[in-house]
């Protein structure tokens, strides 16, 4: 989250409904951020582990 959001977070009261419901998007966008950087990874790691499948070949 940036510092942007926390600067309107600031702006709302503590009693203010809004300031619950901007918390619960941004922890919500957060965690949709990760499963997405979390996805990309586990791309990455199972194509490498196809490539370990390979196997020599003979020399001509």
């Amino acid at each position: 989250m940036t510092d942007e959001y926390f600067d309107e977070m600031r702006k709302f009261g503590h009693e203010d409904e809004m300031r619950y419901r901007m918390l619960m998007r941004g922890v919500k966008s957060l965690l949709e951020q990760r499963k997405r950087e979390k996805s990309k990874l586990l791309k990455v790691l199972q194509h490498r582990q196809r490539k370990k499948d390979l196997q020599v070949g003979k020399w001509s």
